[in-house]
């Protein structure tokens, strides 16, 4: 099997055009055109389930449409969204806030869902998914330092709480380096994916590390790819995968 890890700044775009006529107005253009060139790339990657990371679900960039619905529906897939704001922030309520999020798209049956919250941040929620053997967490963690170690600590406690082959990805911002994800890696049996450890941010020339996919040791990773393609401004994750027959079923407590 296939999985995408992909932060697609909600379709749109990047480069120096981004900023005009003033720093980060591109987040308020449309994005079809944008958009459309993503789901190609995604399309040819031929996943089996997509992780997107900022992802829009409905607001007048995208004409209302939910980027994640239009690309399952394309497809025939299955698809679960969460907006990144806690269910009772008052950023719920703004313009362009409320349908920013993460989503997870997949043509792999989803066997269950759930949103949970972190205790701190601003981005404060994180998504799971449960498949037939297998459970991802989708999250997108805080650019404020503390924010960020509380919320990785949550993650490994969580993810100690899950029976099965785990995936945890996403962007998470980890501005200090993998060291920061010492209690996901040491504290669990999660490993990193990319034996590499390849840069993904910016995507144009990337220098520093924001996107990971973990994985437990009883998933095996046969191969990883971080595609070269600037359409948005991080890089994706390409992960190819297997896990073995005999597995406990995963299972969203």
């Amino acid at each position: 099997m296939r999985i995408a890890v992909y932060n697609i700044r909600y379709g749109t775009g990047t480069g120096f055009d981004f900023h005009l006529p003033v720093p980060f107005s591109g987040y308020f253009r449309p994005t079809m055109n944008s958009s459309e060139r993503i789901w190609t790339f995604l399309d040819r990657l031929d996943a089996d389930i997509l992780c997107l990371v900022e992802v829009d679900n409905g607001s007048y960039r995208n004409l209302g449409r939910c980027q994640a619905a239009t690309l399952a529906s394309r497809n025939g897939w299955e698809h679960a969204f969460a907006c990144k704001y806690h269910k009772h922030s008052l950023l719920r309520g703004l313009p362009l806030l409320w349908s920013q999020g993460n989503a997870i798209i997949s043509r792999i049956p989803l066997k269950g869902t759930r949103e949970h919250s972190f205790s701190r941040g601003m981005k404060r929620t994180f998504l799971e998914v449960r498949f037939d053997g297998f459970t991802i967490l989708l999250a997108h963690l805080s650019i404020g330092s503390a924010a960020r170690i509380q919320q990785i600590r949550e993650l490994a406690q969580h993810a100690a709480t899950i029976k099965g082959p785990l995936f945890i990805g996403g962007d998470f911002n980890t501005f200090g380096g993998k060291k920061e994800l010492a209690p996901l890696l040491e504290n669990t049996s999660l490993r990193d994916s990319d034996a590499a450890g390849r840069p993904t941010y910016p995507s144009r020339s990337p220098k520093r590390r924001l996107d990971y996919l973990l994985a437990s040791m009883d998933v095996k990773v046969k191969n990883f790819e971080v595609p070269n393609v600037p359409l948005s401004d991080h890089l994706p994750l390409v992960c190819d995968f297997e896990i073995p027959e005999a597995r406990t079923p995963a299972a969203v407590s």
